[in-house]
């Protein structure tokens, strides 16, 4: 990456600091994620400076936060998997969503107190996260770029699928029974990726903090489904065979 010091782009914006430009390959990578959907790649860099952007990488199990310089950010997962994590009064964590590849985090906090009041973003595996200025991004330059204006469309596609996955996760946990939950998340997953033949990016002790439950019963209930035939499994692919009787 070759550092560089200018205006960000046509707006005017201009920073102090060295920031990087991308080189070709970054900027193809970029340009295949939704947050970045029609906007042009010679308008990338031009982008990114007017957004403030900046990337981190963390170690698996490495706390994320958006709040840097007194300025909230957005967060995009360049790669890696991203929890988002609750944790009550006595400890217990649950987890309630979970980001990967493309995918962004925290936009619900850039107008409110800090997210570290309500949930925290925990690295799930190695990851790097490019950070864009929230204020940046909602707000339009005054000379109201068009990819600008893309950028926001984009922003409010991802926060509607974003709303969509919560609407799925109460569905999955809203269920009477932790077999009925189980099922419920197994369905979800077949129809999200066509197939019965399905694999999670869950380990088994995120997916009982995702149902809301303890590893060692959805363990239990998992061995009875795969027993009546309703499910096989090894590691984390499944079956989804005969259909139960709930």
């Amino acid at each position: 990456m070759i550092e560089e010091k200018k205006a960000c782009c046509s707006c005017g914006c201009s920073t102090k600091e060295e920031r990087k430009k991308l080189n070709k390959e970054e900027v193809l990578r970029y340009s295949d994620m939704d947050i970045f959907k029609g906007i042009e790649k010679e308008n990338l860099n031009a982008l990114l400076y007017c957004m403030k952007s900046y990337v981190r990488s963390y170690k698996k199990g490495e706390m994320i936060h958006l709040e840097e310089n007194h300025e909230k950010h957005v967060g995009v997962v360049l790669y890696g998997s991203i929890h988002m994590i609750k944790t009550d009064v006595w400890g217990k964590e649950t987890l309630l969503t979970y980001m990967g590849e493309g995918e962004i985090f925290g936009e619900a906090f850039g107008n409110s107190a800090s997210e570290d009041e309500y949930v925290s973003f925990l690295s799930a595996t190695k990851t790097e996260v490019l950070f864009l200025s929230f204020e940046k991004a909602i707000h339009v330059c005054k000379n109201h770029c068009g990819f600008h204006f893309r950028l926001i469309e984009n922003l409010f596609d991802l926060i509607s699928k974003k709303n969509i996955q919560l609407m799925e996760k109460i569905e999955v946990t809203s269920r009477g029974s932790l077999r009925e939950k189980i099922l419920a998340y197994l369905s979800l997953q077949a129809q999200k990726q066509k197939s019965k033949y399905i694999e999670l990016s869950l380990s088994r002790t995120d997916m009982a903090q995702f149902l809301c439950t303890n590893r060692s019963a959805m363990t239990r209930e998992l061995s009875a489904l795969k027993e009546e035939g309703i499910i096989d499994f090894d590691r984390n692919t499944f079956i989804l065979k005969a259909q139960a009787a709930l």
